[in-house]
């Protein structure tokens, strides 16, 4: 596979000793995300015992050069506690972290979204459950969203339930009708606990897992799902499990984000490839179910849209969403995955933290 060839800087650990893995962001347009959580990350490293990952890897897909300054003007000057790597990458989420998998060097590979952060003792409890798993059968670990948990049900999801539409499943887990449960229904806990799915916000890889799979490429620019999607691949050949001690919190952004139209057609032509890749014959009430809530999700947008027509996203994303069922129908979205391989090298700068990456 051809390499390309990916421009970037690297400022190296004052000192410090650290967490044998690596951090991974993508992001795009965000740059108040990126600094607020490089802010979080120094106040981590509070107790005798490392709490920091050795590398921390921005794979930046913004068009203008607001984030690269940003995290060249946070880091000025610091003595930072970790490796700070800044990776200029064309936008798409999958893209992105394919190449901070490329740029970063640790056995764990840590992928956070801009808008989350981390609590104390997050990477410290992810690397453990590496750590306590000698014979490499765990090839991945969720963090706990804790302000995600337990929260209120949104009238959507309540509907759905009530009409039979959303299967009772646990939260992180698959349904074969292509459904699985909202993280609101999810309650704390403490340890680990068996899962399908690993939230796009906060989860580990182990390297391992990258000489079989790579994030597809089927997904493009917002790529919503291919969190679940690369889930239930990796959950092929290794164990999921959830870390309910390693916590974060999510602040969902609204920048970066699509118009309302091609979000509801990427939804529902996304959650399709999906679940026919990973439930290739479903029951008959399987499928009546996937598409019936599809019909729902419709009509539960014109609904809103009809109560407050001001409100026109609520018209646009409906009109996605049959649009994106219409194109299933007629033309259902088949992708093979090539042979997992590094798709990407880093042309790197070593930089000092006095130095102006521009």
């Amino acid at each position: 596979m051809h390499q390309e060839i990916l421009q970037g800087w690297r400022i190296e650990a004052a000192s410090g000793e650290m967490l044998d893995c690596s951090l991974v962001v993508p992001t795009y347009r965000r740059p108040r995300e990126i600094v607020r959580l490089l802010d979080a990350l120094p106040g981590l490293a509070t107790g005798n015992s490392p709490e920091l990952p050795r590398e921390v890897v921005i794979v930046d897909g913004s068009p203008d050069r607001d984030v690269e300054d940003a995290v060249s003007k946070w880091a000025a000057g610091r003595a930072l506690p970790f490796t700070l790597c800044y990776v200029r990458c064309p936008a798409g989420l999958t893209r992105q972290r394919n190449a901070g998998i490329d740029a970063s060097t640790a056995p764990c590979v840590v992928f956070l979204d801009d808008d989350a952060i981390p609590c104390a003792g997050f990477f410290r409890e992810i690397c453990a459950v590496f750590d306590g798993d000698p014979d490499h059968c765990i090839g991945g670990v969720a963090g706990c969203v804790v302000n995600e948990l337990n929260s209120p049900m949104s009238w959507r999801w309540r509907l759905r339930y009530w009409l039979g539409l959303a299967p009772s499943v646990e939260p992180m887990h698959y349904h074969p009708s292509g459904t699985s449960a909202p993280s609101s229904r999810l309650r704390p806990f403490l340890g680990v606990r068996p899962v399908d799915l690993l939230p796009g916000c906060c989860f580990a890889l182990r390297r391992d897992v990258f000489s079989r799979h790579r994030f597809s490429a089927f997904f493009h620019g917002y790529s919503q799902g291919e969190d679940m999607e690369m889930s239930l691949r990796v959950g092929q050949d290794w164990y999921l499990v959830s870390c309910g001690d390693a916590r974060a919190f999510h602040y969902p952004a609204p920048g970066g984000r699509p118009h309302a139209f091609s979000k509801g057609q990427m939804e529902v032509r996304n959650r399709y490839f999906i679940w026919k890749r990973h439930v290739p014959r479903p029951a008959l009430v399987d499928r009546a179910r996937f598409w019936l809530d599809i019909a729902f999700c419709v009509a539960f947008d014109f609904g809103a849209f009809l109560l407050r027509p001001w409100h026109v996203h609520r018209l646009s994303h409906a009109l996605g969403l049959i649009w994106g069922a219409i194109q299933c129908r007629l033309h259902p979205p088949i992708y093979a995955e090539p042979r997992p391989e590094q798709q990407f090298a880093i042309a790197w700068r070593r930089l000092c933290s006095s130095q102006n990456p521009a």
